[in-house]
């Protein structure tokens, strides 16, 4: 298959990073936009016009925009399916399994870590409530995680990109002050997932080198 041209919207550290490491084990051809969020630039006229939420990621494939990582991360893994984005088993199990585990973590994980890195966003008034519930929500999600790959070593059996989602949550809620002291399978996740794929290793070298440029 002729690949799209391929765009990234990307801001280091955000859930753009899980795309970027789709895009490397998939071994596509795409082209970097970085999206300084410290300095709003998702709120300047020129990204709203593109990405309506003033969002990342956002992928611009063949001139057309697309947003939500779980879109992106399916169409990716349909450009290329041999490559590991999603199971290579073909069954509706293994692909409603996958698609659960990114709907856990875009749909469910990642509004409850906002609660616990910018719990202002989510309230006019005090944000320590916003924090405390958002702090138990977390919990609940990430002792139902560590199960699941305690369980499986894997989100799905295999290593996918749900396991690079999983990781990213997991690190924002650990950067936010989390305990991560009762998820020791989840908090293993960054070093087997470096031993278990090359792109992940290649993403945080590109998320250094895209920090380095933003002056971060």
């Amino acid at each position: 298959m002729t690949q799209p041209s391929l765009t990234l919207h990307h801001f280091p550290g955000a859930c753009s990073r899980v795309t970027v490491c789709a895009l490397e084990m998939a071994k596509l051809d795409y082209s970097l936009e970085l999206v300084d969020l410290p300095n709003n630039a998702q709120n300047g006229a020129g990204y709203l016009a593109i990405s309506p939420l003033g969002k990342v990621p956002l992928l611009i494939a063949d001139g057309m925009p697309m947003a939500e990582n779980a879109a992106l991360l399916t169409y990716i893994a349909m450009l290329r399916p041999d490559s590991g984005v999603f199971p290579r088993d073909p069954s509706p199990w293994a692909l409603a399994e996958t698609i659960g585990g990114l709907s856990f973590c875009a749909g469910t994980v990642h509004s409850q870590i906002r609660g616990l890195a910018n719990p202002a966003r989510l309230t006019v008034g005090d944000v320590e409530p916003v924090r405390e519930m958002a702090r138990s929500l977390v919990e609940k999600s990430f002792a139902y995680a560590e199960r699941r790959l305690a369980e499986r070593g894997w989100w799905t059996g295999g290593v996918t990109i749900v396991d690079v989602y999983v990781d990213w949550t997991f690190s924002v809620a650990r950067k936010h002050g989390f305990d991560i002291a009762p998820y020791p399978t989840v908090a293993s996740l960054p070093e087997r997932l470096h031993d278990a794929l090359p792109a992940y290793a290649r993403m945080l070298a590109e998320e250094a080198a895209s920090f380095r440029t933003l002056g971060l």
